[in-house]
């Protein structure tokens, strides 16, 4: 087969709701040219009495030809939305894009500032959140670990679980899971916010996991307990793998420099009977309007330059992206912003933001990851 052909067959689609690679046109062309390695050469190569050196010198050219194609798939992968390409790369030891942590620590004294501080739109997104991360528990957990309600109190529907909050910022989730009966642990790369969010505890007086006040001295003493550190997940996997019983990731991966090793770097804290949440905006035309002409440009609900509309991920995107972690994609719901009452609700529509929850396990290949099939039809 040729490499025309090999390149060609790069253009593979396993039918709807399966996966896919794609390149564009213009870019079939330049694979092709980049890997048309000339028979003629080959040829000439071997009958010629200089053959050795010849061929050596082929050899070479093909090497650069696969370094220039290398070159082009990784820089295509960073320009353009259209291409989804597995690519091999080195080991990375980080996934924090340390611009972005620099644009939420700038604003890390305006964490709590619910009604006119950047971070207002994450406040009114909160209950959804919580509300979804909830319901999944108890029903996942109702089966893996014969959860009863004898054993969950009705306004403590987290206890008992361990959760991790990546990317906590100021600790708006973190919170939130611990006055549900959580023991949460916050994790945030950007030491200005891990402050604010133990600033925050303070204020609060919620119970902190490294203090040793009794419980029924202490105001926040029907909570579960937080713990705030400043610290990477791919570091504290390495640290403590296996060691949640929930991990959330939400409006993170879109920050990220490779939501490959992000994904990955959940699924190593999380345990195997464990869950794994994770929300973002979607690779879409109405992802681009939503999160960015309008909440940022117009509106000005955040600040200007907070997304990268390269970094969105589409639903089925992110489905891959969790399953080759091994993470198998288990629920996922649209969440839509109401501008007449400013509040948010889960809805069947994933076209803008949406929320996933995940188990561990391998692929099912029938698991439907077209946009119209993923979602769950409770929130119709």
């Amino acid at each position: 087969m040729s490499f025309s052909a090999a390149a060609a067959s790069l253009l593979l689609s396993r039918g709807r709701g399966r996966r896919r690679l794609l390149l564009s046109t213009r870019g079939l062309a330049d694979v092709t040219r980049l890997l048309s390695f000339s028979s003629v050469e080959d040829k000439s190569a071997t009958n010629n009495h200089h053959g050795q050196q010849q061929q050596q010198q082929v050899q070479n050219g093909r090497k650069k030809r696969l370094d220039d194609f290398s070159r082009f798939i990784i820089n295509n992968n960073n320009r353009s939305s259209s291409f989804f390409v597995a690519t091999t790369r080195t080991k990375t030891t980080t996934t924090v894009d340390t611009r972005e942590t620099k644009k939420f620590e700038q604003d890390a004294e305006l964490w709590w500032r619910e009604r006119d501080g950047p971070f207002g739109p994450l406040h009114s997104m909160n209950p959804v959140r919580c509300s979804f991360i909830k319901d999944e528990c108890a029903e996942h957990f109702s089966k893996t670990r014969r959860r009863t309600p004898t054993t969950v109190v009705d306004n403590r529907p987290l206890s008992g679980l361990r959760i991790l909050d990546v990317g906590c910022g100021g600790g708006l989730l973190s919170e939130s899971l611990s006055r549900l009966g959580a023991d949460v642990v916050g994790l945030d790369a950007g030491k200005a916010n891990v402050e604010a969010a133990k600033r925050r505890q303070k204020e609060s007086q919620l119970d902190d996991d490294g203090d040793d006040d009794d419980d029924d001295d202490n105001s926040g003493g029907n909570n579960g307990k937080v713990k705030y550190i400043c610290d990477t997940a791919e570091d504290l996997g390495e640290k403590e793998p296996n060691s949640f019983d929930v991990v959330c990731a939400l409006e993170v991966i879109e920050h990220v420099t490779d939501p490959r090793v992000f994904a990955n770097a959940l699924r190593k804290l999380v345990k195997d009977d464990g869950l794994v949440f994770v929300s973002t905006i979607s690779k879409s035309m109405r992802g681009v309007l939503g999160a960015i002409v309008f909440a940022e440009r117009v509106a000005k609900m955040v600040p200007a330059g907070t997304h990268d509309a390269n970094k969105f991920l589409h639903p089925s995107e992110l489905a891959i992206v969790l399953e080759r972690a091994g993470l198998r994609t288990n629920t996922m719901a649209g969440m839509e912003y109401n501008l007449m009452t400013k509040q948010w609700k889960l809805t069947g529509d994933l076209g803008i933001n949406y929320i996933a929850s995940a188990t561990v396990g391998t692929f099912d290949e029938k698991l439907p990851l077209a946009q119209e099939d993923v979602h769950d039809k409770r929130y119709q």
